[in-house]
């Protein structure tokens, strides 16, 4: 069937359905809606035509087989649908792949390595801060050891997270708040990294009797593998208490406490670390980012309306075109591609700086070359490699800290990737699950070495809203590539030559789509509530006034008599989302307000009848958090029933037990 056809086809119809109208005197919304143009030739097993959202649009926005969509903000505020005119419904896509939906096998290396490619920042950027932490910036074969360790930790925290954990597909990638308070702890004298050589003349003697390399083997062992050590023992405790909070089912007994309310505020305030970082990237050189960030936003949203078309030959069909939204899909790969490729051509052409000490040198793509000639073939990263784990009392209250919130992180990303997959809100028993991973995985980072934990990352959350796949399988593939790539030294080395701003373009993008879908939580709560908006700007106000007050003051701000006690309320006031989560959860819970006013009873999906309104438009239902094997298992022993992270967990039978 050719395209002229099928447009005829729509054409008769559209005339077919106004005549119903006319002829029965009813509005065209109580009528069948026309069939659509097909958006493309299903050659790729996605079917729009299942996974639409329906959108109302005017009977005379129809001309000539074109419709124009047309939103409820749109329209005339006066105009009323019922007198004035009828409607007709039109199909608007939805997700591309579900979340139990497996792609075709030609497109999941594609699939994976869009999002492999957002992902390798984060463990670039937390291997930067661990050895800056560390002492061991001048080590470069130590930093891929902790690169390799970060890729590993990753990749089998993603594969358990999408398979028996959470089961959304999400990124568990490595959390930079685990390092950033302990970046502080460098400016106490007990903490900060001493002089190379003028520690080897106050350990040793002369620095001028031996060489190079003995003085700095000589500080590697003195210096950085005692760090070391104590950063490993201080994980595995902190993330034993994170693997606890969900073993136990704390996290839905801290939901009857944290709604939107409380996380709105929290994750808006992330952001205060995000545009800095960003900021970072993206300074190497401003033209290549945002030429970077501008191709992602033309393929993924200025042309979300529109199908490529793609000429294929199959035996059966011979030559022929198919329609599919390739570039939607594949934006962020694309905008890569193109952007490192604009970087190859521009430093052969000299355009950006040879200086080290110059931002431009980062978007060279030559600048780190030698990374890649001393990077081994193969790393094999195992626990104990440098002796056994030690312990410090200060870099402990900074674990903590961070495993705080990265629990709250998570709980706040499992909501806003429900959001972003069309299924409903999650169920008490899979955040617990997806908790208890996250810490066991913390923990086994600090057994391998790893020295920061993994949570649920919000870009590649975006990613998903950007292309609409979301299916499973790639994170769990996604997963699988990180841990080979953790293996294949050299490959790796490759991939962290991406150049500075290309990241800092792809960044803006997946954290800029992901801050703006926190707002979409306010859905949830009564904005007309002068109480709630009070909470909400009270609770960012003080999140951003009580760390500029402890920066300000500086190390005096807090005098307790203990050391150890002082740099732990230090962290706690320094830290932005903290500081908002703390003053957002106090009011919430204090002031005077009903569930529904809260936003608690649809936030928790606990109420059918509440929740029936949260979302129309659901792709799938609950069975996505079930493992299926698992499950049926698991429903022929009552005492299932009781444990919080299993997925036949009932709490209303646990209440009655009780």
């Amino acid at each position: 069937m050719d395209a002229s056809y099928k447009s005829n086809s729509f054409n008769e119809n559209l005339v077919d359905q106004k005549d119903m109208d006319t002829n029965s005197g009813r509005n065209s919304s109580d009528s069948q809606p026309p069939t659509p143009p097909p958006p493309y030739v299903d050659g790729f097993n996605c079917k729009y035509e299942n996974n639409a959202t329906v959108i109302n649009v005017k009977e005379e926005t129809v001309k000539n087989g074109s419709i124009l969509a047309m939103d409820d903000s749109e329209k005339d505020p006066m105009f009323n649908e019922e007198t004035d005119a009828p409607t007709l419904k039109v199909e608007r896509q939805g997700l591309i792949y579900k979340v139990s939906e497996s792609p075709p096998v030609h497109l999941l290396f594609f699939f994976c390595f869009q999002q492999c490619l957002l992902c390798l920042k984060s463990s670039i950027k937390s291997t930067m801060l661990v050895s800056e932490v560390m002492c061991a910036r001048n080590h470069g074969e130590f930093k891929s050891l902790i690169m390799s360790m970060s890729l590993l930790m990753s990749g089998m925290c993603t594969f358990l997270q999408n398979t028996v954990g959470f089961r959304l597909p999400v990124y568990q990638g490595p959390v930079s708040a685990y390092v950033l308070p302990l970046v502080v702890l460098l400016d106490v004298p007990q903490y900060a990294c001493p002089d190379i050589h003028t520690y080897y003349n106050q350990t040793i003697g002369n620095v001028s009797e031996v060489s190079e390399v003995v003085i700095k083997d000589l500080y590697f062992q003195e210096v950085i593998v005692p760090r070391f050590l104590q950063m490993s023992g201080a994980l595995i405790l902190a993330g034993f208490l994170h693997m606890f909070v969900g073993l136990t089912g704390t996290v839905g007994f801290l939901l009857r406490f944290i709604g939107p309310i409380t996380v709105i505020p929290t994750i808006l305030l992330i952001g205060i670390n995000v545009y800095t970082i960003t900021y970072k990237f993206c300074s190497t050189h401003w033209g290549v980012s945002l030429f970077t960030a501008g191709i992602v936003l033309i393929l993924s949203l200025y042309m979300d309306r529109w199908n490529m078309p793609i000429p294929l030959w199959t035996p059966k069909k011979k030559f022929h075109i198919i329609r599919f939204p390739l570039h939607q899909v594949f934006s962020m790969l694309i905008a890569a591609t193109v952007g490192w490729t604009t970087c190859v051509i521009l430093t052969n052409m000299g355009v950006f700086s040879d200086d080290p000490n110059s931002p431009e040198f980062f978007a060279r793509t030559d600048n780190r070359n030698d990374v890649i000639h001393k990077t081994p073939w193969f790393i094999f990263p195992y626990p104990g490699m440098y002796g056994t784990p030690g312990f410090d009392v200060g870099v402990f209250s900074a674990f903590l800290t961070a495993t705080i919130g990265s629990i709250l992180d998570s709980i706040a990303d499992y909501y806003a990737v429900a959001r972003v997959v069309r299924v409903p809100s999650p169920p008490v028993h899979a955040m617990n699950r997806g908790i208890l991973v996250e810490g066991f995985m913390s923990m086994m980072a600090g057994f391998w070495g790893a020295a920061h934990g993994t949570t649920t990352y919000a870009g590649n959350i975006g990613v998903i809203g950007l292309t609409k796949v979301a299916s499973r399988i790639i994170f769990q593939l996604l997963g699988i590539m990180l841990m080979v790539l953790a293996v294949f030294g050299k490959f790796t080395s490759v991939l962290i030559t991406i150049p500075y701003p290309v990241v800092g373009g792809l960044q803006v993008i997946g954290f800029g789509i992901f801050l703006g879908l926190v707002f979409g939580n306010l859905q949830y709560i009564d904005m007309n509530s002068t109480r709630n908006l009070a909470i909400i700007g009270l609770s960012i106000l003080w999140g951003l006034i009580i760390p500029y007050w402890s920066k300000l003051n500086g190390d005096d701000v807090i005098q307790t008599g203990s050391d150890h006690a002082d740099n732990f309320l230090k962290m706690l006031t320094r830290n932005p989302n903290f500081s908002g989560f703390l003053i957002a959860l106090i009011l919430d819970n204090t002031v005077p307000g009903t569930l529904k006013e809260r936003g608690m009873l649809i936030w928790q999906g606990g109420n059918d009848e509440e929740g029936a309104d949260q979302d129309e438009n659901l792709e799938e239902g609950r069975e996505v958090y079930d493992i299926p094997c698992l499950t049926r298992i698991l429903k022929k022993y009552r005492i299932s029933s009781y444990i919080p992270f299993l997925p036949t967990y009932n709490p209303k039978q646990t209440k009655k037990a009780n």
